[in-house]
C-alpha cells in the first residue's frame, strides 16, 4: 500500500513538473494586441502601409482604414505596424476608442499625442493619468474646452518635431467603430489632417474597424472613403494558418499530431485570434510531449469556453430580439442559404419578412454573419465555426 502510494506521488510530481514546464514556455499567449509568436500572412497589407507612409513624407499624404471582422488580428496588426515605424525613426502614436463622445476620444487623442512629445518619463507619467505629479501637490487636469482645436496644436507640434529628420508621424486609432458617432470623430479628424496638409505638415492617419465601418457613417460616407482608402484584411490561408500554430513548437518539447494541426486549421477559419486561443490550450494539453486528438478535444473545449465569454456572449447580449432569431435560423446550416428562404423560417418564428431582411443587412454589416452576392438579394452563412456552435448550443437552450 505505502509502495502504491509512493509510485503514486512520484507520478503526480512529474505530471505537475510537466504541467508547470508546459505552462511556463507555452508560446502562444493570447490576448487582444500581444504579437504572437509568429505573425503570418500579412506581408501585402504591411508592404501598402509602407508605401502610403512613404507618400506621405514626400508630401502626398494617405490615410488609411484597416477594415475586418473580429478575430482577425486588426490590433495585433497595428502593434505589428507600430513597432516597425518606430524601428524606422517615424513618431507613431497608437490610441484607442471606447464608447464615447467624440470630443471625449479627441481629448484622449491629444493626450496620447502629449505623452510621445515628451522626453522626461515623469511628464509621461503626467499625461497618461491626467495627473501634475508633485512633493505637495497634485491636481486633476481641466477639461479640454476644445478639444479639435487642441488636437490640431498637439498634431502640428508632433509634425514639426519630425520636419527636418525627413520621418513620418503615424496616428493609429484602434476600435473607431466603438464611438456612438464615429462619422462626426472621423469628420473631425479629417478636418484636422487637411488643415495641416494646407500648411505642408502632412501626416497619415490609419484608423482600424469592423468591415461595415462606411455604412454605418451613412451621410459621411462618401467623403471618408475618400479621405481613409479602405485596406480590407481578411483571413489567412491554409498555409499560413497551419504555420502559426506549429513553427513556435520549434524552441519547445511539445509537438502537436498532424490531425491536430488539421482540426486548429479548420476550427480557427484563418483568424488569426483563434488560432492563438487554440494553440494555446492545446500546448497545454500536451502529454509526454505530444498532443494527439485526444487531448486536443479536451483543449478545445477550454479554447471555446474562453472565446465564448470573451467575445460571443457580449454579441449575443447586444443583439436585438429580431437578430437573435435571424442568426440563428442562418446558423443551422453549413450552407448559404438565399435570403428568401431565411425569411421564410424567420416568419414561421415569429418575424415578418421584411423585419428580417433589415436583420441580414445589419448582421452581415457587423460581420456576425457573412454575404454572398447572388443577385440582388444574396445569400448568407456563419462560417465562423466556433460561432456557429455558440449560436447551436443557444439555440438549444432557449
Amino acid at each position: 500500500m505505502l509502495a502504491t502510494c509512493g509510485v503514486r506521488h512520484v507520478s503526480l510530481l512529474q505530471d505537475l513538473k510537466q504541467l508547470s514546464q508546459t505552462r511556463s514556455t507555452n508560446p502562444f499567449r493570447p490576448g487582444s494586441g500581444i504579437l504572437p509568436p509568429l505573425l503570418v500572412g500579412r506581408d501585402r497589407e504591411t508592404a501598402i502601409l509602407d508605401a502610403r507612409v512613404a507618400r506621405t513624407r514626400e508630401g502626398q499624404p494617405q490615410h488609411t482604414a484597416l477594415l475586418g471582422e473580429w478575430a482577425i488580428g486588426k490590433t495585433t496588426l497595428l502593434m505589428h505596424w507600430r513597432r516597425l515605424r518606430q524601428q524606422a525613426g517615424d513618431a507613431v502614436v497608437l490610441s484607442m476608442a471606447y464608447p464615447q463622445s467624440a470630443d471625449e476620444f479627441l481629448a484622449r487623442l491629444v493626450t496620447t499625442i502629449d505623452a510621445e512629445l515628451s522626453t522626461d518619463w515623469r511628464r509621461r507619467v503626467e499625461v497618461e493619468i491626467g495627473l501634475d505629479i508633485g512633493i505637495a501637490d497634485a491636481r486633476i487636469r481641466r477639461p479640454s474646452r476644445d478639444p479639435e482645436r487642441e488636437l490640431r496644436a498637439a498634431l502640428r507640434r508632433l509634425v514639426e518635431r519630425r520636419a527636418g529628420e525627413e520621418r513620418s508621424v503615424v496616428v493609429l486609432l484602434d476600435d473607431v467603430d466603438l464611438l456612438p458617432d464615429t462619422g462626426d470623430a472621423l469628420l473631425r479628424l479629417r478636418a484636422c489632417a487637411l488643415e495641416l496638409y494646407a500648411a505642408d505638415l502632412p501626416l497619415a492617419f490609419v484608423i482600424a474597424a469592423g468591415p461595415g465601418l462606411f455604412t454605418e457613417v451613412r451621410s459621411a460616407h462618401e467623403p471618408l472613403v475618400r479621405f481613409f482608402e479602405p485596406l480590407s484584411v481578411g483571413p489567412l490561408d491554409d498555409t499560413d494558418t497551419a504555420r502559426a500554430p506549429t513553427e513556435p513548437l520549434g524552441e519547445t518539447t511539445v509537438r502537436f499530431d498532424a490531425n491536430v494541426v488539421a482540426e486548429i486549421v479548420d476550427l480557427a477559419g484563418g483568424r488569426p485570434y483563434y488560432v492563438q486561443k487554440l494553440g494555446y490550450y492545446t500546448f497545454d494539453a500536451a502529454a509526454n510531449g505530444r498532443v494527439t486528438l485526444a487531448e486536443f478535444a479536451v483543449a478545445f473545449e477550454r479554447a471555446f469556453a474562453s472565446v465564448s465569454q470573451e467575445i460571443f456572449a457580449g454579441r449575443w447580449e447586444r443583439m436585438s430580439p429580431i437578430d437573435r432569431q435571424v442568426v440563428a435560423v442562418v446558423a443551422r446550416s453549413t450552407e448559404p442559404r438565399p435570403s428568401g428562404d431565411i425569411e421564410a423560417e424567420a416568419a414561421r418564428r415569429g418575424v415578418r419578412p421584411g423585419a428580417a431582411r433589415q436583420s441580414l443587412r445589419r448582421l452581415a454589416s457587423k460581420g456576425q454573419i457573412d454575404r454572398l452576392a447572388y443577385g440582388h438579394r444574396g445569400r448568407y452563412e456563419v462560417r465562423d465555426r466556433l460561432f456557429r456552435r455558440y449560436l447551436e448550443l443557444q439555440a438549444g437552450t432557449s
